[in-house]
């Protein structure tokens, strides 16, 4: 009796070791390639997360240098997404949402790219200060401040990022030198790039990055009522040479091309602002698409170097302008659908009229705002709704 449950024993042995082994023998080898058109030197930052579809069993592992990922995965359909995770903000990622690996051995190419793209939820345009204000016979010429929000649900940075102003403005019939190169095009007459390294200046989702023109308290002495104090913004358009002083506690942004000698945002809002991302280098952007045009405020008299964007740049734009003087529009459709127009005229500026987005409730119930493609629908005009950002 004992001799037969010892064969017994060692026949369930055996059976369970087969089992195991042709287990084993029935994983595929998955080999996961990250690769992407912006040159990455090392991918090791990169997390690669793999999801069985049918269990919802998830497996992560860090990429190598190279971009390679290798799992041992049953045969089976799958989900693969890559992040390039730094301090909680992600710079580049990929996904392929539904693959099969059907073979004993399979790799996979995952294209990844950066985040802050135009072809990704990231940054809008959120709040649109142009017009100024009076502090009785005095304006508040240096006052304009805009800011960017991060409308995605991770961190990301905004390095690298540009800004632009249209060459073309909303107020003025004066042909179509600028309009003829829409849709495809916007002509700007200037643009600037926020620096840093790539992980510089982070923005937590919902929050914004504060650009100020001068970025100093304009009410220091307490006297100036209607004015600002910007001396917390995060960056300051700095124009050596121009009207402002620069704070050097605030860090400038990179003046790349401009055809005035300093940072020029109608105060009617006449000329619309743009955020964009370059996928060259600036020097290169600017040695490609230089064109000279004649400037429509000295009614073709002037002839300057502005710049042809391509819309597949844009991450965001808004058609500003004023109602009374609204003869065309400057961006195309495909950039936003509608327009958001304060009241007044040309000569009729600094009337406090603060451009910004709808507050609107996310799907988790978090305070966000409206971004449809259609200023229109997605912005109001709050006057007197201009906000302080004091240094902290």
């Amino acid at each position: 009796m004992k001799k037969y449950f010892t064969l017994l024993a060692l026949s369930l042995f055996v059976l369970v070791s087969c089992s195991k082994e042709d287990a084993a023998d029935q994983l595929s080898s998955l080999t996961i390639a990250l690769d992407s058109e912006t040159v990455v030197e090392d991918y090791s930052t990169f997390t690669v997360t793999l999801k069985e579809i049918e269990s919802g069993q998830v497996q992560k592992k860090q990429a190598d240098k190279a971009g390679k990922v290798v799992f041992n995965v049953p045969k089976g359909s799958f989900s693969v997404q890559a992040e390039d995770l730094v301090d909680n903000a992600v710079t580049m990622s990929g996904q392929i949402t539904k693959f099969t690996v059907a073979e004993s051995q399979m790799t996979l190419s995952l294209p990844v790219d950066l985040v802050v793209s135009p072809k990704n939820t990231s940054f809008v345009l959120d709040e649109l200060y142009f017009n100024g204000a009076k502090n009785g016979y005095s304006y508040t010429y240096y006052e304009q401040y805009f800011t960017i929000r991060n409308i995605s649900d991770k961190a990301l940075y905004a390095d690298g990022l540009s800004f632009g102003v249209a060459g073309d403005f909303s107020s003025l019939e004066v042909g179509d030198a600028m309009s003829k190169y829409l849709p495809n095009e916007i002509v700007i007459s200037q643009f600037y790039t926020i620096p840093g390294d790539g992980k510089t200046y982070k923005v937590e989702p919902n929050e914004s990055l504060v650009i100020a023109f001068s970025a100093i308290n304009h009410n220091e002495k307490g006297n100036q009522p209607n004015s600002l104090d910007l001396s917390g913004a995060d960056l300051e358009i700095y124009v050596e040479g121009g009207m402002t002083v620069d704070n050097p506690a605030v860090d400038n942004v990179i003046v790349n091309h401009s055809i005035f000698q300093a940072f020029h945002w109608q105060y009617s809002g006449a000329a619309p602002m743009i955020l964009f991302r370059l996928p060259e280098s600036a020097d290169k952007f600017i040695a490609q698409h230089t064109e000279k045009l004649p400037n429509p405020a000295s009614m073709g008299t002037m002839i300057q170097d502005y710049l042809r964007l391509p819309t597949e740049y844009v991450l965001d734009a808004v058609e500003t302008g004023m109602k009374d003087e609204f003869y065309h529009k400057v961006l195309p459709e495909s950039v936003d659908r509608g327009t958001v127009l304060i009241d007044g005229s040309s000569f009729d500026n600094f009337n406090e009229q603060f451009v910004q987005r709808k507050p609107v409730l996310g799907g988790n119930g978090e305070e966000t705002v409206a971004d449809t493609n259609n200023s229109s629908a997605d912005f109001i005009v709050n006057v007197g709704g201009q906000k302080s950002y004091p240094k902290k």
